[in-house]
């Protein structure tokens, strides 16, 4: 019992660590959904054959910060006359189509088709409160691509414990060329197009342990992004991405589902990166989000999902639209 005991504790100062060392990152006009695991059977999954995962996020990004403190901007301010004020809102759906193949106990591969459903709107600053004007914007588009490659194994001694490996890449699929409704000018901010024009290369590990005769399953996984070639005008910052969790079998084809999600973004780079009204860049940060799930089995070869995400840590750049909270549900099924 004791062995039993010190085991789970030092799973747990394990993903403590590694939860301290990501965060979760939206863009100046809250354009980032917030990234949870789908995925926590598959990591620990050896047999052959296709998997269909199809997911709906949505998230409201409608209080503006600075650092850790929210903020209330003025556009009668003076200063900010003729300037884009984010005292509104950004709504953000995100339909994501999953394909993945195992193609033995070792290599797997996944495509992510990603579907950006977003509407955005602001203030123009103006002394007068009569003549302060309003811009929307509203994309609907395929985003950008992402294709995934795995390797995993079961350690000799550990034969409930699975270990891998990710690599992968980000496309410029994505349009950027949706106007501000009000102009038909293209948005200063290319994080608010479906995609930013960037291909990125991923690499990133994972880890699943499901204890024999035991409810209880545990999870963990890491990625790291970094834009190898971009738009002349735009490059994104890197991303730190950071999974960990533990599900349960409640039993009658129900599981209960707690993460710990963060994701580390640094600034955006180049003319087209946003700006306060200061010049100080506004992209990038820290944040952290514990989203609890619930999945239903119903069919050993299909299973249904829905979390919701509650960020308990935001910490961002500059000025920036963030969200207080993010709804996901979708489906996956194996054939």
């Amino acid at each position: 019992m004791q062995t039993y005991s010190m085991r789970i504790i030092v799973r747990l100062a394990l993903l403590l660590a590694a939860l301290l060392g990501g965060g979760n990152a939206h863009a100046s006009c809250g354009s980032a959904l917030c990234s949870f695991n789908s995925n926590w059977n598959e990591l620990g999954q050896t047999m052959s054959g296709w998997m269909f995962d199809l997911r709906y996020s949505y998230s409201m990004a409608d209080t503006l910060r600075s650092g850790l403190s929210k903020i209330v901007a003025n556009p009668t301010d003076p200063a900010l006359a003729g300037v884009e004020v984010e005292n509104r809102r950004t709504i953000n759906q995100l339909v994501t189509a999953t394909l993945d193949y195992n193609h033995d106990e070792h290599w797997g591969v996944s495509l992510q088709l990603p579907y950006v459903m977003r509407n955005h709107s602001h203030s123009i600053g103006d002394p007068n409160p009569a003549l302060v004007g309003y811009e929307s914007f509203d994309a609907k588009a395929i985003g950008d691509i992402r294709l995934i490659g795995r390797y995993h194994w079961l350690p000799a001694t550990f034969s409930d414990t699975t270990l891998g490996v990710k690599f992968g890449v980000k496309l410029p699929t994505g349009r950027r060329d949706f106007v501000i409704q009000q102009t038909s000018a293209l948005p200063g901010e290319v994080t608010l197009q479906p995609g930013n024009g960037s291909t990125d290369l991923i690499v990133g590990a994972y880890w699943n342990r499901a204890e024999p005769g035991s409810a209880w399953s545990w999870f963990a996984q890491g990625s790291y992004e970094h834009s190898v070639h971009h738009l002349a005008t735009f490059k994104p910052g890197d991303k730190v991405n950071v999974d960990l969790g533990t599900r349960y079998d409640i039993g009658h084809g129900f599981g209960a589902l707690l993460q710990l999600n963060g994701l580390w973004l640094a600034e955006d780079k180049g003319p087209s990166a946003a700006l306060t009204v200061g010049g100080v860049p506004s992209s990038g940060g820290s944040y952290y989000s514990l989203t609890p799930g619930l999945t239903y089995a119903a069919t050993p070869a299909s299973q249904l999902y829905v979390v919701v995400q509650l960020p308990f840590y935001q910490h961002v750049n500059g000025e920036q639209l963030t969200a207080g909270y993010a709804l996901s549900g979708g489906m996956r099924l194996r054939f």
